[in-house]
């Protein structure tokens, strides 16, 4: 049963100043819960209530027994009422996990509104178990294993080393009011069917549980050691990394020599949303530019590396217009045109600016990336290229391609790509005999300056 030796070690959870909101579905165990909570002094406590709708008259006399609760307690309670069945049909989620996200997407937006220390759970050891099992038949590796952490950042689960008998005792004992969820109840949940199984062993609860117990702590343990390993990898395939934006640039080779490399190319790379180990392997024998996608991110092979990076980065294909020259252009990136009467050389050698002629320009002007076909006339070099063979030639990855921008004249001539290379057209020909041009190479500058030549 739930001691004061018990409560004690849950009291350690907290600090004397830390601000909490409780979970309280109405249920046994957050009903258990709350009250525990408030035997400690140490902490300030409110109540978050989900009402998912799903049970018509019953959600609601949830809501109005915690609501009653919280009143008597003088306890402020946040309610929140979701059409969860909806929701489910139009994300396509079975009730369970559409419950789930709602839930915790709510929680973290009270997390952040009211800037509360930890958002405290309800779940005990028993449904450690059932998670343990349910992970089994859907296929999972030793993480998926150690049921449902005590703690996940600002989550916390006080209750994880005691069993359901335990808390239904002390709540009997303490006169703890609860309610009822008939839903538990229903077979056509693949956790309720694993639940009703596991009732069958009721004879062997306190052995079991036991057991569990020290499965667990040997489980955490030998995947303490297992993500420690995945770290060392992480960082001996790792050329460079940046988070801001977010690049991974990996080398291949090192991949290649991991064994097993099923076991590494998924440790590494599922957080990430890649969890078919057939298409990581292909990639890594793939020509350069070829690339995988996930949700979020997406991994490019640029010869003998990957990069990995948001999907955001994709190329959207926009145009930007510069309407005339009194436009400072921000978006995609910062222009400042002006007017340089008799430029000096100190002009010419100002990093990130370049002196185009005025005669040679056609408004508007227009930022866009590269296209299938474009070519220019690089500065100080005769004849055309394809922008295609100058990047190929520049070695840049695919990456670097769909994120280097142009700029187009009027009548769609290319007068610079911009960080790299002007255009010979439209270098300055008038009064240049005394003047040096410092050509400066910078791919995705964070500013620019274009100066726009006028000379008499």
């Amino acid at each position: 049963m739930i001691t004061y030796d018990h409560i004690e070690k849950i009291r350690k959870y907290f600090s004397l100043k830390n601000k909490i909101c409780v979970a309280v579905s109405g249920g046994l165990d957050s009903m258990v819960l709350v009250n525990l909570l408030l035997d400690l002094s140490n902490i300030e406590l409110e109540v978050a209530h989900c009402n998912f709708t799903l049970r018509n008259q019953e959600s609601d006399e949830d809501e109005v027994f915690i609501k009653n609760f919280c009143t008597k307690k003088n306890i402020i309670c946040h309610v929140k009422r979701f059409d969860t069945l909806n929701f489910s049909k139009k994300n396509k989620l079975s009730i369970q996990m559409a419950a789930r996200k709602l839930r915790y997407d709510w929680f973290f937006e009270l997390l952040k509104k009211i800037d509360y220390d930890y958002i405290v759970l309800g779940h005990h050891l028993n449904d450690s178990i059932e998670t343990f099992f349910l992970n089994i038949l859907r296929g999972t590796g030793i993480k998926g294993l150690l049921g449902i952490p005590k703690k996940n950042g600002k989550f916390i689960r006080p209750l994880s080393d005691f069993t359901k008998e335990e808390i239904l005792h002390y709540a009997k004992i303490k006169n703890i009011k609860w309610r009822l969820d008939s839903s538990n109840l229903e077979t056509k949940y693949l956790r309720n069917k694993i639940r009703f199984i596991l009732s069958k062993f009721s004879y062997f609860s306190s052995f079991f549980c036991k057991g569990f117990k020290k499965t667990i702590n040997h489980l955490y343990d030998e995947n303490f050691l297992i993500e420690e390993k995945i770290k060392k990898v992480y960082h001996e395939i790792t050329v460079d990394k940046k988070n801001h934006p977010f690049i991974w640039k990996i080398k291949c080779n090192k991949i290649e020599k991991l064994q097993p490399l099923s076991f590494y190319l998924f440790k590494l790379f599922s957080p990430y949303g890649f969890y078919n180990v057939k298409s990581l392997k292909n990639l890594i024998y793939a020509q350069s530019g070829k690339q995988l996608i996930s949700k979020k991110y997406r991994i490019i092979k640029n010869r003998n590396d990957w990069i990995l990076v948001y999907r955001k980065f994709l190329s959207e294909n926009k145009t930007y217009a510069i309407p005339d020259i009194r436009n400072v252009v921000q978006t995609p990136l910062p222009i400042d045109m002006k007017f340089l009467l008799n430029p000096k050389k100190e002009d010419q050698e100002k990093e990130k600016m370049f002196l185009i002629d005025f005669d040679k320009i056609q408004f508007p002007l227009l930022l866009r990336t590269w296209r299938k076909g474009d070519f220019f006339f690089p500065f100080k070099m005769k004849g055309k290229k394809k922008l295609s063979k100058y990047y190929k030639e520049k070695k840049f990855s695919l990456l670097e391609k769909e994120q280097t921008w142009l700029l187009i004249n009027g009548n769609g001539d290319i007068i610079l790509v911009v960080g790299n290379r002007l255009d010979d057209r439209f270098k300055i020909t008038k009064k240049q005999k005394n003047i040096r041009y410092k050509n400066i190479i910078e791919l995705l500058p964070t500013n620019l300056t274009i100066s726009i030549g006028i000379f008499f």
